[in-house]
Formats: structure tokens, C-alpha cells, sequence
């Protein structure tokens, strides 16, 4: 490596915050709960019922986290994200590195299909439409988030190996 790849060190702090998020709410997360009354307010949960259909929700959505296929997908997410530090600083293969970083990529991007498809039946929790809709809404934008934020980040790499590796055929 002549240059130092600051756009890929920067993707990998990324990245490695948001798999870091994944891999503590798989491996490490409570399922138990205790909703207070000020979290529930900065909710906009107003009634008993709501209050109890959250519950319910955050259960369910705390199984489906440790799930043996959430398991998966975030072993091999963070396998993909260590192959990938090997390959950029202890090999020094920017090629292998951008290949490995691609990998977690479109793995980050199928566990975050997995877990909009999954979630979505955990919705019927809620009794109330309005509330239903909302959290329908934002995991919706969610994953809009992450997919146009993994579009950028693969083009950005996908680029960068294709000059990479034109520069290494003309070498």
C-alpha cells in the first residue's frame, strides 16, 4: 500500500459502529423490560393498552434479535468486518480488503432486509392502528436509510477496486 486508503478506514469506522450495534443487541441484549412512564410518554404511549401492546412488541422483537438466524448473520458480519482489518493492516492486500469489505456489505444489507421482513408480523402487537402505522413508517425509512447508505458505501469500494485494480494490470 503507497497511499494510505482514508476512505476506507472511514466506511470501516462505520461500519464497525453500526455492526458493533448489531452484534450487542444479538449477544448481549435483556429480554426482560421494564417500559417507565417517561419513556413511554416520549413514545407517544398514552394509554394502558398501548402501553401493554409495547411490551408485548419489545418481546417479541427481543426473540427475533436472538434468533439462531440473527445469530448467523452477525457472526459472519463480523467475520466479514475482521477479514477485512486483516486484510488492510496486517496483509497490507487493499484488493483482498476492498473484496472482504463488499462481502459485509451486501451481508449488513440482507440482515437489514431480514430484519424489516421479520418485523413486520411483530406490528400486529399493537392494537392501535395509528401506532401500528408508525412503527411500520420508521423501520419503512429505516431500511431506505441502510440501503442507500450500503449503495453508497459499495460504490464507493466497488469504484476505488476497479481503479485499483486497472492501476495493478497496467503496473
Amino acid at each position: 500500500m503507497k497511499k494510505k486508503p482514508i476512505y476506507l478506514y472511514i466506511l470501516l469506522f462505520f461500519s464497525t459502529v453500526g455492526t458493533l450495534t448489531s452484534a450487542v443487541s444479538t449477544f448481549g441484549a435483556s429480554k426482560s423490560f421494564e417500559l417507565t412512564d417517561d419513556f413511554a410518554k416520549q413514545l407517544g404511549l398514552t394509554t394502558a393498552q398501548d402501553k401493554a401492546d409495547y411490551v408485548t412488541y419489545y418481546e417479541k422483537s427481543a426473540q427475533l434479535n436472538q434468533s439462531p438466524l440473527t445469530f448467523l448473520f452477525v457472526s459472519l458480519i463480523l467475520i466479514a468486518l475482521l477479514a477485512t482489518f486483516y486484510f488492510l493492516f496486517m496483509k497490507q492486500d487493499l484488493l483482498t480488503a476492498h473484496y472482504t469489505y463488499m462481502g459485509q456489505i451486501l451481508l449488513s444489507q440482507a440482515f437489514s432486509c431480514y430484519n424489516y421482513f421479520a418485523g413486520r408480523p411483530l406490528l400486529a402487537s399493537f392494537s392501535n392502528q395509528a401506532l401500528r402505522q408508525r412503527y411500520l413508517a420508521s423501520s419503512s425509512i429505516a431500511l431506505l436509510l441502510l440501503t442507500a447508505l450500503s449503495l453508497l458505501f459499495l460504490g464507493i469500494v466497488l469504484y476505488k477496486t476497479l481503479r485499483l485494480r486497472k492501476a495493478q494490470a497496467t503496473a
